[in-house]
């Protein structure tokens, strides 16, 4: 919550997204007026990520639960006048919208993402207090994501990294890893 740019490097079924999607909402939830952007590789892939918040929030203790202005498939609009918007990853995704809080999911396998994270990032970088979250699994080297975090593992851009190996997620061992 301290840093403003956020990258994570993480194993495939680590709970990164689910992990995201907590942060999201408890964002939206305790932050008035605040507009939270999920942009995935595919516009199906951010509305899951959308329903993930929407069942999360179903499921908080009721005196946590705001009132819900809008509740569909792209968007959540909360009472505090906060709200959640999902879409794919265009270079239009964002254009006119003032963003406080950006997610790209899985930016490793984002087509055109150098075209896209330029058009992006001006969104969040103008801002004060807007905050941008990475994360993706490994897709090789030279792409806009390994760049991203080969700066912020070298601290060359602002961006803070986080990395999950395998063998961080419980369960996984050695046993693990022979199966």
């Amino acid at each position: 919550n301290e840093n403003r740019f956020s990258i994570v490097l993480a194993c495939r079924q680590s709970g990164k997204s689910i992990s995201a999607c907590c942060y999201l909402l408890w964002f939206a939830l305790f932050n008035p007026e605040k507009t939270i952007a999920i942009l995935a590789n595919k516009g199906a892939t951010a509305r899951e990520m959308l329903a993930r918040v929407t069942l999360m929030l179903e499921n908080i203790p009721f005196f946590l639960q705001p009132g819900c202005k809008a509740l569909n498939k792209g968007s959540l609009e909360f009472s505090n006048n906060s709200r959640i918007l999902a879409a794919a990853k265009s270079g239009s995704s964002n254009r006119g919208l003032s963003v406080n809080l950006l997610y790209l999911d899985e930016f490793a396998f984002v087509e055109r993402a150098d075209e896209f994270y330029t058009s992006t990032y001006s969104v969040i970088s103008s801002g004060k207090d807007t905050k941008i979250i990475v994360t993706s699994t490994a897709n090789g080297i030279g792409n806009t994501f390994y760049k991203i975090w080969e700066g912020a593992v070298q601290e060359v851009n602002e961006f803070k990294s986080f990395r999950v190996d395998w063998w961080d997620v419980p369960g996984r061992d050695e046993e693990w890893k022979k199966q």
